[in-house]
């Protein structure tokens, strides 16, 4: 959704102009900020076991760190490919990893029930083929980047998601409305489990399309 818009162009200038120079005074590698943008999903992930606030920043920090390696990549002349195809993968494994978290935070809670798993499935599945979809395509030199959730559209709405979940609880006590409990959570997995497959879909059907004209 926000690829190719006004928002993204602004947002990678505001890391060029800001972040990337002091990064490259450090000398530091994008390889170094894909490492360590796994990492900071790893605690994430334990993060939102326990706290989804914390949980929720540390993934916004994540998503940060994702975009400053292509950005610093670009900044030094070293776009290339073995650091291309790294970042993709850990990719893959930084999303498992937060949302494997969320799940274990309804798991302590005992509230992992057969619709969260369910839930957590799908977006895994979802996540997985809109990815899939983007790189089939790029390599049949086809362009993809459509569709509603793109990883960076899941990373912000699992961030916000962590972060109001505790606020709308502590609401939902204080007016003694139990089902408030976690909503915010439980309406933006949802959301994400049929978002993720649908924008997967159209980016199916976009590439065929294209493909057989």
């Amino acid at each position: 959704m926000l690829k190719g818009t006004h928002v993204e162009t602004i947002y990678y200038r505001l890391l060029e102009d800001l972040l990337i120079p002091p990064l490259v005074r450090l000398r530091i590698k994008p390889n170094h900020l894909t490492v360590l943008g796994l990492v900071i999903s790893l605690v994430a992930g334990v993060s939102f076991a326990f706290n989804t606030a914390f949980g929720g920043i540390l993934t916004l920090l994540t998503g940060l760190v994702d975009t400053l390696d292509g950005c610093l990549a670009r900044a030094i002349g070293e776009t290339r490919k073995d650091g291309a195809f790294l970042d993709s993968v850990l990719d893959r494994y930084t999303e498992l990893l937060i949302y494997l978290g969320i799940w274990a935070y309804f798991y302590r809670k005992g509230a992992a029930t057969p619709v969260i798993s369910l839930a957590m499935l799908f977006i895994l599945f979802g996540s997985l083929m809109v990815s899939y979809t983007r790189a089939r395509a790029e390599g049949l030199g086809q362009s993809c980047i459509v569709g509603l959730l793109q990883r960076g559209e899941r990373i912000i709405a699992i961030a916000l998601a962590g972060i109001f979940n505790p606020m709308v609880n502590n609401l939902g006590r204080i007016l003694q409305i139990k089902e408030l409990e976690d909503i915010v959570l439980f309406f933006t997995l949802v959301m994400l489990a049929i978002g993720t497959n649908l924008t997967a879909l159209r980016r199916f059907l976009h590439v065929l399309k294209r493909l057989r004209s």
